[in-house]
């Protein structure tokens, strides 16, 4: 139900809005492809593969598994079930298309699965960093209840001592529900010794019209780096809404710990061992 069943086919088309990210995602493909023909046969395909540049295009995986899918918002999204999530991010330059999917459990037959697609722009200067995303939640045999989300982010890293963001997103018709959701966050990040750092954020849902569904929401959590594709996070997640009263159901809102390890890895990677670089 925000950033971030029978899986059945969907009884309806994916909306124009999904869609048209999808198909910015093969023009962009081909883009690269027509880029590579007309820098012309490497000898033997070496020096193609030696010279892509992540920096320009790369596209990285990820997969995490998680005791509980927690939203942004603090709302369980698997009834307090674990969660199987998968990322695809391509990017060329600063422009990035891809898509997020995990499962879902809302108490009800249908939906069981969530797929985002996304188009963004992160460009960074200097220690500043933007983060300029739109991201379409569609749920699988539900579409009353897909929506689009605009999220801007700013960040400024302190060198070895802190990164420290602030974001704002608009969601109109959110969830489906006919108002706007408004939700601004601020989020600190320190790293550690011993390859953990600390993270933690505070966060304000607001809305157009259900302004009695307006809440705090907060996370802290200590994430250890096994090695460049492995990581491992232990995080607390909390509301002060009502729970006995507004988090009823599989919506539960309460305060939980949560525990995930998520394994990525990109296309200059690979293509970079393939190589035997």
């Amino acid at each position: 139900m925000d950033i971030r069943k029978n899986v059945s086919r969907r009884k309806t088309a994916y909306s124009p809005a999904a869609a048209g990210i999808l198909a910015a995602a093969f023009a962009l493909l081909g883009a690269s492809a027509a880029s590579a023909q007309e820098a012309g046969p490497s000898s033997r395909g070496q020096e193609a593969v030696s010279s892509l540049d992540p920096d320009v295009f790369d596209v990285t995986f990820t997969v995490e598994g998680l005791t509980d899918y927690v939203s942004l918002r603090g709302y369980s999204q698997t009834d307090r079930a674990p969660a199987l999530q998968g990322t695809v991010d391509m990017k060329f330059h600063d422009f990035h298309v891809g898509f997020f999917a995990s499962n879902v459990d809302f108490g009800t037959p249908e939906p069981h699965l969530e797929f985002d697609p996304f188009v963004a722009w992160r460009p960074s200067f200097g220690n500043w960093s933007v983060d300029l995303t739109y991201y379409y939640y569609t749920y699988h045999d539900v579409p009353d209840q897909d929506y689009p989300e605009f999220f801007n982010s700013l960040s400024y890293t302190f060198e070895d001592v802190a990164t420290v963001t602030g974001t704002f997103a608009y969601a109109p018709n959110y969830f489906g529900q006919d108002d706007t959701g408004y939700f601004t966050k601020g989020a600190i990040e320190v790293p550690l010794p011993h390859d953990l750092s600390f993270s933690g954020s505070l966060g304000y849902q607001a809305f157009e019209k259900d302004r009695y569904r307006e809440h705090f929401v907060w996370d802290a959590g200590l994430t250890y780096e096994f090695n460049d594709n492995v990581s491992f996070d232990v995080r607390y997640h909390d509301t002060d809404i009502d729970a006995d009263a507004f988090c009823t159901g599989a919506f539960q809102c309460g305060s939980t710990v949560v525990a995930s390890v998520a394994v990525s890895t990109s296309l200059s990677e690979i293509v970079g061992k393939f190589a035997g670089r």
